[in-house]
């Protein structure tokens, strides 16, 4: 229990380890849950540089490979992509296999060209155990993207960032291809992606898709994905300043907005979202933004997206804060609830995610604020007061998210 609450402190983690074995055993899994490759990397001291995958050999000799339940590779440091064929040469390669119960794979980067003969033989070891996979401005085509998804039959979380589909023609799915029974259980994140027709290939790959919570971001096909998890989506994180533009860019076009600009936004941006297909829909989430308090423009699109929930479990909407905005105005923030209440009774709860060392200072923060606001009646049209919690990012995540890529 005591070793719970330092996850996020490796210092004190090392500490820890060096107490006794028994705290040994329980620290060295929560110091070794994550290992990160990079293009180049100097440790500290400066004594010392790692090159690629070099450094497993070094805590293979400690028997610490075991310990690792997620992989990251990091982006190119000259732009060029590094995650090729060359770095997994045997020696690499047979310590790479000896991460037997690696969960969570990330990649930066990653064009499936430089891979003539697929990336199966490098990654499909990790079949058994690989639940989530998270591609930041993968290069590929469809076929490629999803012959890589498909390694891993127990996928249950897919996050893709920053991906538009190759102008080459669209390869038609293998005829004879026996769909995988299972898998897409869990979380769905999409940023600034634009192909449509990759999801249409995984929801005939996978036998459908059973997503319980999405986050999109400027994604083309929203309206599909919440149709084909029409039955299991629980949780929907929306961003109102991507709606709102969404509506604006539409208006745009119908008032003889250049003709240009309207065939490019228009197949992302007019198509008009409806959740009346989500029968299992609990909860969205909303980041809080300068557009979420903004009373011109924030509610109208939000609000006509609400209008169209019919689920009957629909309960609470989780307002999103950051260290940043933990303090924005409490009654403009009522205000926009309100005009959302209008059209759709719920319960509300304020979520901040920050980094470790952040999260207790904004936390405390955030329920002195909402107390007061209870305490002044702007939150009386609610059925009970708003709840407060809060979740952690860890800094890689961070960068990660301010890349436009974020994930839980």
């Amino acid at each position: 229990m005591i070793i719970a609450h330092l996850v996020y402190d490796v210092s004190t983690l090392k500490a820890c380890a060096a107490t006794c074995f028994s705290w040994y055993n329980i620290a060295i899994p929560h110091l070794h849950h994550t290992l990160i490759f990079r293009e180049w990397y100097t440790d500290v001291s400066h004594k010392h540089s790692h090159k690629y995958l070099s450094p497993l050999a070094s805590l293979d000799k400690f028997g610490l490979l075991p310990f690792v339940k997620q992989v990251q590779f990091k982006r190119a440091v000259f732009t060029v992509p590094w995650v090729v064929p060359a770095i997994f040469h045997p020696r690499s390669m047979r310590y790479f296999r000896a991460l037997v119960n690696l969960q969570d794979l990330t990649i930066a980067d990653l064009d499936f060209s430089a891979f003539p003969m697929g990336a199966g033989q490098y990654f499909g070891h990790f079949s058994p155990t690989l639940r989530s996979v998270a591609l930041s401005c993968p290069e590929g085509t469809r076929r490629q993207l999803l012959d890589f998804f498909r390694l891993f039959p127990k996928l249950d979380d897919i996050k893709i960032a920053h991906y538009h589909a190759r102008p080459e023609v669209h390869e038609a799915l293998d005829t004879q291809l026996v769909p995988i029974r299972g898998g897409l259980r869990g979380r769905l994140i999409l940023r600034r992606f634009g192909d449509q027709g990759l999801l249409k290939d995984i929801i005939v790959a996978f036998g459908g898709m059973r997503f319980t919570s999405m986050d999109l971001r400027n994604v083309r096909g929203t309206q599909l994905l919440l149709e084909a998890c029409a039955d299991t989506l629980e949780a929907l994180h929306l961003y109102p300043d991507e709606i709102f533009q969404r509506c604006e860019r539409a208006l745009d076009s119908r008032e003889g907005f250049s003709d240009t600009l309207a065939n490019v936004f228009s197949p992302v941006y007019s198509q008009r979202l409806s959740l009346s297909c989500s029968t299992a829909l609990r909860s969205i989430e909303i980041s809080v933004s300068e557009t979420t308090t903004s009373s011109r423009t924030y509610p109208h699109p939000v609000r006509d997206l609400l209008s169209t929930i019919t689920s009957p479990v629909f309960s609470e909407i989780v307002v999103v804060f950051s260290e940043t905005n933990v303090h924005c105005p409490s009654w403009r923030l009522a205000w926009t609830l309100h005009e959302m209440y209008k059209i759709k009774q719920f319960r509300a709860a304020f979520c901040l995610e920050a980094l470790e060392v952040l999260r207790i200072e904004g936390l405390n923060a955030l329920v002195s604020e909402t107390r007061e606001a209870v305490a002044g009646g702007i939150y009386d049209f609610l059925p009970c007061p708003p709840s407060v919690f809060s979740r952690t990012q860890t800094r890689y995540n961070r960068l990660m998210a301010s890349e436009g890529y974020s994930y839980g």
